[in-house]
Order: C-alpha cells, then sequence, then structure tokens
C-alpha cells in the first residue's frame, strides 16, 4: 500500500534565523549579484537563454524578498528595514552594472532575449506567486530546502533587472519601464506569497499594542500593489493576445497570398503601432520582387481577412536558384 510520510519542519525560530541571516546585507551579496548581472547581461545581449539561466543560479534578490514575506507575517519592523534596505540596494546594483553593460556594448542589437524581458503579462505574477509560496515552504520545510534553487530560476528576478539597465543606457526608456514593471511583480508577487506561506505556518507574532486593523493593513500592502499591477498585467496579456492573433493572420494572408509566387516564403512578421494605425512588417524571400499591385493586393486580402486597417510593409530578400545548367528561372504570378 502506498504510503506518504508527513513533512518535518524547521521550528520558527529556525526558520527566522535561516531567513533573516539571507536577507542581510554582505560582501558576497554585492559579489555574486554582480556576477550574475555580468552573466545575464551578456547572456541577453548574446541571445542564450542557458547562459541567462545560469545568471539566475547564482543572484541573490530572492533571499530579501522571502525576508520581506516573513517580516510582513510577523509584523518584525526592524527585520522588514534590513530586508528592504538589501533589496533596494541591490537592485540599484544590478541597474547600475547593467546600465554600464548597454553602454560597453551600445552596437550590439537588442535581442529577443532581452526584449522579452520588456512586456510583463498576467502570467508573470502568476508564475511569480507560485515561486514564491514555493520559496517559502522550501524555508520551513527540511527535507526540500534545495528546491529553492529551482524556485530562484522560475521566478527571474535578475535578467529582468539586468535588461532594464541595458535598456536605460541604449535611451530606450519604455522599454526598461517594462523590464522593471516586471521585477516589480516578481517581486510584489514573491513577497505576498511568501508571507500567505508563513502565516499558514504560525509565524504570526503580534506586537503589544497594535489593533487588528494596524496589523492586517500592513499585511495587505503587498496584495494592493499586486492588485494595481493587475490592472496593468491584464491589459498587457489582453494586447500579446491581440498581436498573437493578428500576427498569425498577416501569416496566413501572406502565405496563401505568395501561393501564385514560385519560391516565395514568407520569413519574419513584425507588427508596430504609430500614430493609432497598425503596421505589419513582413520579410520574404522571393526569387522575383513583388511589385506594389502586388503588395497593394495582400494588403486589401488583409484588411478583409482582420477587419482592421493595417498597412502592410513587405521587404523582399531576394533569392536566386541555379544549377550547374544554369539560373532556374520563375514565370511572374498574376495577382488577380
Amino acid at each position: 500500500m502506498l504510503q506518504i510520510e508527513s513533512e518535518t519542519y524547521f521550528s520558527r525560530a529556525e526558520t527566522k534565523l535561516a531567513v533573516a541571516d539571507n536577507a542581510r546585507l554582505s560582501v558576497g551579496y554585492f559579489v555574486m549579484n554582480a556576477a550574475a548581472t555580468l552573466i545575464a547581461g551578456y547572456g541577453l545581449l548574446a541571445n542564450s537563454e542557458a547562459v541567462v539561466i545560469g545568471a539566475m543560479l547564482i543572484a541573490m534578490l530572492y533571499g530579501p524578498i522571502l525576508g520581506i514575506g516573513l517580516a510582513l507575517a510577523e509584523l518584525d519592523g526592524r527585520m522588514l528595514t534590513s530586508a528592504l534596505t538589501t533589496e533596494v540596494l541591490g537592485v540599484i546594483w544590478v541597474v547600475a552594472i547593467g546600465i554600464g553593460i548597454g553602454w560597453l556594448h551600445a552596437n550590439v542589437p537588442l535581442s529577443e532575449q532581452l526584449l522579452a524581458r520588456t512586456t510583463p503579462n498576467l502570467l508573470d505574477m502568476m508564475i511569480a506567486l507560485v515561486g514564491g509560496a514555493a520559496g517559502a515552504y522550501a524555508a520551513v520545510a527540511k527535507r526540500i530546502s534545495g528546491a529553492v534553487v529551482g524556485v530562484a530560476i522560475a521566478t527571474a528576478l535578475c535578467p529582468p533587472l539586468t535588461a532594464c539597465g541595458i535598456l536605460i543606457a541604449r535611451g530606450y526608456l519604455p522599454l526598461a519601464g517594462g523590464a522593471f514593471v516586471l521585477f516589480l511583480t516578481n517581486l510584489t508577487a514573491i513577497a505576498a506569497a511568501a508571507m500567505a506561506v508563513f502565516l499558514i505556518r504560525g509565524h504570526r507574532a503580534r506586537p503589544s499594542g497594535a489593533s487588528f486593523g494596524a496589523i492586517w493593513s500592513a499585511r495587505l500592502v503587498p496584495l494592493v500593489v499586486l492588485l494595481i499591477l493587475s490592472t496593468y498585467l491584464v491589459d498587457a496579456l489582453r494586447k500579446n493576445i491581440d498581436d498573437s492573433s493578428l500576427r498569425s493572420s498577416v501569416q496566413r494572408v501572406l502565405e496563401e497570398g505568395l501561393r501564385a509566387q514560385p519560391g516565395a516564403r514568407v520569413i519574419e512578421v513584425r507588427l508596430t503601432t504609430e500614430a493609432g494605425r497598425r503596421n505589419a512588417f513582413a520579410v520574404v524571400r522571393s526569387p522575383e520582387p513583388l511589385t506594389t499591385d502586388m503588395v497593394a493586393h495582400l494588403n486589401d486580402k488583409l484588411d478583409n481577412s482582420t477587419g482592421r486597417n493595417i498597412l502592410l510593409h513587405v521587404r523582399v530578400v531576394p533569392v536566386h536558384e541555379i544549377t550547374r545548367d544554369g539560373p532556374i528561372l520563375t514565370p511572374t504570378p498574376s495577382f488577380r
């Protein structure tokens, strides 16, 4: 018969001592976060997901956030001040190093890995909530304390801050703001989820003279911040879904319309909004050039398919097929 062993937990004093120790400032805190930022920065510039994951493993931004969650659960003002100070100084340190990386490598193009950190949405908040709960549980349970490494990867605190610094150095302030919102979302969600787990585990010290309302007002602070952030994140998620659907429509219309162009292939579709109008930029490889009439025909089909007024931009990359017998010519298509 299958038996599930019960979990054993650290005492409240042991948990608080361990969490508080990880939330304190130290030379190692700055050294490891500097190393993590450098690894994350070059991983983002090189568009290497594996390198970015490596940076998450050694960053030390997660510990102070658990300290914030425990301090809110126990209403420990001294611990809260210490953890917040550690986290704020860590954030400034990481962003400053990120700015240095961005300044030194100003000519390196923005990668997909870097840009992916600039568009937070509600899904990022949900990941951080689960990660924060898992991290707090790993802090109180004796046999699974090593799981915090996986939590550090899942919640990804260092890469968005590094991306923020790089983008500030490049002058892309709106994108930098998006990266910082992603970090702030992760921080708040982790702290709120950790506080909930610590409360469940009995960390409910009540300061003498504090009223019930004052206690829960302090504990509701991260939840209020999350609620404010969620309005932005829900809108961002809706926009991401809309962009994904529109990108698929553009891809489909172009592929169907270019069937009359032998050898033509859609390589990339990118969407922008300028002056309230949607623009679709498509890169097409084709052995024959596309005429203005062809692009106009495709644009009309796109407008009819999506029900929107979209301006289609097509960049044609010429492709020539050649054998030892000479070039292979393709007939000019008709878009009637």
